[in-house]
């Protein structure tokens, strides 16, 4: 038990973001002891466990769940920051809530988890190249070709079997971070503080990470963080600039609706509502493509940071509501609905899967029923 214990108390403390020194100095003993603990050399008292579960916000049995693998994290940040470890405690339960509803429902593994594009320094010397190649073979797998936007991120990716979770977090510089193991499968979450453009793109972005370097989430650590700067990170942007916003699809757009005039405000307006990204991403994109000078490029984001309400804003935010689209719409809702009426969950289970307390669960039963009774 010993050896079940230790490993999860670990990872519970890692993804709380508390180091070995403090954690100990919180439970009364010595980073030695705790370190014997976690590597499952020592057993842990009982009431120590108690108080460590206290401190973590988990319930008891979570230590003794004989689990193979922990799931790992790719953070994704403006900065050199990480999300907050209330955040990846609350994605971590809905990426294993996610599982179990799958397994009660009955649907467990009739997704297949999207295909890994393993990328090597040593293999590959141009990792741009690379993730521009993977975003066009993406796009192609998933019938979405090179010369159309892409309709609603969001749902595409759900019913690919990514598991989304949006919540809000109050740094808007944290984007989203991205989870995988072969247990829980891809799992994203967004800041849902930011603006839906940013959202789309973290999502993306997300995406090209569990597409090109799954390995890197095979780490014996469930956290670790890349800064901004870092080659994968650079990878995951030309990815999502390129599965969002594909060349030809580009191309053709400016052709039929700008041709040889010069592009003006409006263009860049018409041209990031047509592919649902952000003013800046499209400027970018055009100027990647050689449709726009440096010099123009940069007067139109000079008009465009001139016409934000303020800095966390979009100029022109989308018309459509792709997010509420989804929300209303998911594979997660759908599942735990599905378990709640078929009769398939208890209502304390619901409520353990669901993050809620009893009476929350039981009125968001209620409301399903009236729901299906409506219809």
């Amino acid at each position: 038990m010993k050896e079940i214990i230790g490993p999860n108390l670990k990872t519970a403390r890692d993804l709380a973001g508390l180091r070995q020194e403090v954690f100990a100095e919180q439970l009364g003993i010595s980073r030695a002891t705790l370190s014997a603990i976690e590597n499952g050399h020592v057993s842990i008292d009982s009431g120590i466990l108690l108080r460590a579960a206290n401190l973590l916000g988990r319930p008891i049995s979570d230590f003794f769940k004989d689990e193979p693998e922990a799931m790992a994290l790719l953070y994704r940040a403006a900065v050199d920051i990480a999300a907050p470890s209330d955040a990846k405690l609350e994605f971590e339960h809905f990426c294993s809530s996610y599982r179990e509803l799958e397994q009660l429902v009955g649907v467990a593994d009739n997704l297949l988890t999207p295909p890994a594009y393993d990328y090597f320094p040593h293999v590959h010397s141009k990792p741009d190249h690379f993730a521009v190649q993977v975003a066009a073979a993406e796009r192609e797998r998933l019938g979405v070709g090179q010369q159309e936007p892409v309709e609603n991120i969001f749902q595409l990716l759900d019913e690919q079997g990514v598991r989304i979770l949006a919540l809000e977090m109050k740094d808007r510089d944290v984007y989203g971070l991205s989870g995988f193991s072969p247990q829980y499968g891809p799992c994203i979450l967004l800041n849902a503080v930011n603006t839906v453009e940013r959202r789309i793109f973290s999502l993306a972005h997300e995406y090209g990470h569990l597409l090109m370097h799954r390995s890197f989430y095979r780490s014996k650590e469930p956290a670790s963080g890349l800064p901004k700067d870092h080659d994968l990170e650079q990878m995951a942007n030309v990815f999502a600039a390129n599965f969002l916003v594909p060349d030809v699809a580009l191309k053709i757009a400016f052709q039929r609706s700008i041709g040889d005039k010069p592009v003006g405000i409006e263009d860049v307006v018409f041209l990031k509502r047509y592919f649902k990204v952000s003013a800046d991403m499209m400027i970018r994109r055009l100027k990647d493509l050689g449709l726009l000078d440096a010099n123009s490029a940069d007067s139109l984001m000079t008009e465009v940071n001139r016409r934000r309400p303020d800095p966390t804003q979009e100029i022109a935010p989308l018309q459509s509501d792709l997010f509420g689209e989804w929300k209303r719409l998911n594979r997660f809702d759908h599942l735990a609905r599905k378990a709640a009426l078929d009769n398939l969950v208890s209502l304390g289970k619901l409520a353990e899967l669901l993050g809620l307390n009893i009476v929350e669960a039981r009125k968001r039963v209620q409301e399903w029923r009236r729901d299906v009774s409506a219809a």
